[in-house]
């Protein structure tokens, strides 16, 4: 037996196929790829995946180059082809048989935390390997101290739940027995993750099945030379799409607090460099790993960061993996939050450093993507950033342990466009397909009852258009045979994890609460559901820390506030009328409406002389209050000269007779030379968080905003969100004009 394409015993690939059959050829893996993750998740037992999504599934080559990724959880996705080459390192070739398939939940090997299996089948075609497919859906607990196995609490990887390497699970399409008992002998909940694994095998063997069709339709040879067309293609059209764009750097950085054990906080830096048709994702600058459960792997890193890159760049292709890992490098430095070496504890890494680095690498490639005018479209805020979830822990009405995971985090507020407003509850960047689950299914597989879900007022981040708004969630425990306990599993609250880009503030902050004692029971007697805490009466308000179990005892209601999305573009040049129809909509308060947008309004109307008025006196205020950065020089008014590129919402490139600068387009003010960093040519002035954003006045205070304004205008250029002491955080910096004649 051989890999096919690797060796003479298979039929060669075509050289190159008719563009009929290699359209319905890639359709149909794609198709397949679709249908494989669809049937793993309504065949689960588990709320997370058959309600929340919380899966994905892959199809790769023979020798583990990902042909595509689904639309669900896309790091689960973009780590199967890891461990694919992981299995045919440990295995011999001639020992992977039709029929088999191999199991991990090793973030070393590719699984992004414990509860993440992934089963990989081969494929064959005439007894020879052609390529595998694979699936990820999470089990609700595999063991540890911890109900639910997210451990509050761990130190390193010993005090979490057993991780299982490279292992054969199934043979000849049949699951081997004493391999499972193994796997499942350390579950509090053996008989969902039983399911969970028929449901992958089943999958996977549906896929095989097609697959063998679509190869005894087409030939061998067509099916291989499909999968060189299809990572030829993708890894064309997007190097053409970098060489579209100037070359540069572009930085974002970011905070993930609390690791579990201490309330202290984490950066995670990433440096975007495109250099000609290449990108390296450079995360010098990120803190250390953990001594507790945040940390990831490196697959889960990359996993994370890949997927940036097919949301942002691969819209119309297909999400293959193989392609871009021949256009994408990493700089990572090993033993870091992201790039964590064992024994790291990381049994919250899917939700806490695979997260934290797409949110702050998706925020460093929406900069570079506004560079030009044809993916400036594609460049978005943050969206729904970090998570704020929870795991209610109990026993359920006939005394068996029930783990249920909230599927509210998926109703984040969406990040603004650079066209448009971010859409209201608009769900969570790394999952196409999320969606917030249904209540009355929630209810009846979780001992619990949810009393409201509503959107946040003043929760999307102010811009010239608004971050949407998030959701806020309230619950109590409910049919529980004994005490419920509550885990709040959740990032950015001690700092907000979204950005907004050209101007734009970020979205609220996570935040959650428990009402201690309220009196929802005599509302409930009286006829009354209440729809916030404002309606009810409790003889404490506990402030939740990020990581943290609490007993839930008569009347205790948890309350839990996504992120909101983050804005984009000075919001004192957003439309009032847009301004009118957000406090209608009553998304926007009337007095953020004028502390932020700089509105007023008169009986529900727009004042435009007022509302002029009072633009121009934030403008000013902003040119008293900021300082120049040290040594930054005043240009004035650079007029003329040939616009080459967009830079951000209000800053351009032009070329004034050979030489080339970037000033602000409102005003025209010189801010820098072409390859420094705008940013240092601004007036910078330091906000509190609350600034614009209420939500946010629980957060660390040592934690500002620092908005850059033009010098000439007082236009909002970009803000960052800092500790008081950090210098100033670079933007970027574009790479200068190559020699001209190899000079």
């Amino acid at each position: 037996m051989s890999i096919a394409g690797n060796q003479s015993p298979v039929p060669p690939a075509q050289d190159t196929l008719d563009p009929v059959t290699f359209e319905v050829i890639r359709h149909r893996l794609w198709a397949i790829n679709d249908d494989q993750a669809r049937m793993a998740a309504r065949l689960s037992g588990s709320f997370i995946i058959f309600e929340g999504y919380d899966f994905n599934a892959a199809i790769t080559t023979a020798d583990g180059r990902s042909l595509y990724t689904g639309v669900y959880i896309l790091h689960h996705g973009a780590t199967i082809d890891e461990f694919v080459r992981n299995v045919l390192a440990e295995w011999p070739i001639e020992d992977i048989k039709p029929g088999d398939m191999f199991f991990t939940n090793d973030p070393w090997q590719g699984a992004l935390h414990a509860n993440d299996g992934i089963l990989v089948a081969p494929l064959f075609a005439d007894g020879d390997l052609v390529g595998w497919s694979g699936i990820v859906t999470h089990d609700q607990d595999v063991g540890s101290p911890a109900p639910g196995s997210f451990v509050t609490g761990a130190q390193d990887r010993f005090g979490e739940a057993p991780l299982f390497p490279a292992i054969r699970m199934v043979r000849n399409f049949e699951l081997l027995a004493d391999v499972e008992r193994a796997y499942l002998r350390n579950s509090r909940t053996p008989g969902q993750n039983a399911l969970n694994m028929r449901a992958r095998v089943a999958a996977l063997r549906m896929a095989y099945e097609r697959i063998e069709d679509l190869v005894a339709e087409y030939g061998t040879a067509a099916f291989l030379a499909a999968q060189e067309e299809i990572l030829t293609y993708v890894e064309r059209v997007v190097r053409a799409r970098l060489r579209a764009m100037p070359d540069g750097n572009w930085f974002a950085k970011g905070y993930l607090d609390h690791d579990g054990n201490t309330s202290a906080i984490y950066p995670v830096c990433c440096r975007v460099i495109k250099e000609g048709d290449r990108l390296i994702f450079d995360m010098t600058g990120t803190a250390p790993q953990a001594v507790g459960a945040i940390n990831c792997a490196r697959p889960a890193m990359e996993g994370a960061t890949l997927g940036v890159v097919m949301i942002s760049l691969c819209y119309d292709l297909p999400w293959a993996i193989g392609a871009l890992r021949n256009v994408v490098d990493f700089v990572s430095e090993e033993g870091t939050l992201n790039n964590a070496t064992s024994p790291a504890a990381v049994s919250m890494a899917s939700v806490m450093g695979a997260l934290t680095t797409m949110d702050v690498a998706s925020i460093a490639f929406a900069k570079m993507l506004q560079s030009t005018a044809t993916t400036a479209t594609e460049a978005q805020a943050s969206w729904s950033p970090g998570l704020h979830g929870g795991l209610f822990l109990s026993l359920g009405e006939r005394g068996a342990p029930a783990v249920s995971a909230l599927c509210d985090p998926f109703g984040g507020g969406a990040g603004a466009r650079t066209y448009a407003d971010g859409i209201d509850t608009g769900g969570v960047p790394h999952s196409m397909a999320s969606r917030v689950s249904n209540v009355e299914v929630l209810e009846s597989r979780a001992p619990m009852l949810q009393v409201w879900r509503r959107e946040i007022r003043d929760s999307g981040g102010p811009g010239r258009f608004r971050g949407g708004v998030s959701l806020e969630y309230g619950g109590i425990a409910h049919k529980a045979s004994g005490p419920s306990l509550y885990q709040t599993l959740a990032s950015g609250f001690a700092v907000p994890g979204g950005r907004g880009l050209s101007g734009g503030f970020p979205g609220s902050a996570a935040s959650g609460k428990i009402l201690r004692g309220s009196d929802i029971a005599d509302l409930f007697a009286a006829g009354r559901v209440p729809t916030s805490a404002q309606e009810l009466k409790a003889s404490a308000v506990d402030v939740q820390a990020a990581k943290e179990f609490t007993v839930l005892g008569p009347g205790d209601l948890v309350i839990g506030a996504l992120p909101g999305g983050s804005g984009f573009g000075d919001p004192l040049r957003r439309d009032p009328d847009a301004v009118a129809a957000d406090i209608a909509k009553q998304h926007v308060s009337p007095d953020l409406a004028t502390s932020a947008y700089g509105v007023v309004l008169v009986d529900g109307r727009v004042d435009e002389s007022a509302t002029a008025a009072e633009r121009d006196r934030q403008r000013s205020l902003r040119l008293l209050e900021s300082t120049a950065a040290p040594g930054a020089t005043r240009h004035g008014a650079q007029l003329g000269g040939e616009v080459m590129h967009p830079v951000s919402d209000t800053v351009e490139a032009f070329d004034l007779s050979g030489v080339r600068l970037l000033r602000c387009t409102v005003c025209q003010e010189r801010l820098s030379n072409y390859t420094e960093d705008f940013k240092h040519g601004c007036l910078m002035r330091e906000l509190p968080l609350q600034t614009g954003m209420s939500a946010n006045a629980d957060c660390d205070p040592n934690y500002v905003l620092r908005e850059y304004s033009c010098p000439g205008c007082g236009t909002a250029l970009t803000v960052d969100v800092q500790e008081r002491s950090e210098p100033i955080m670079d933007e970027l910096r574009f790479a200068p004009r190559p020699p001209a004649n190899g000079d």
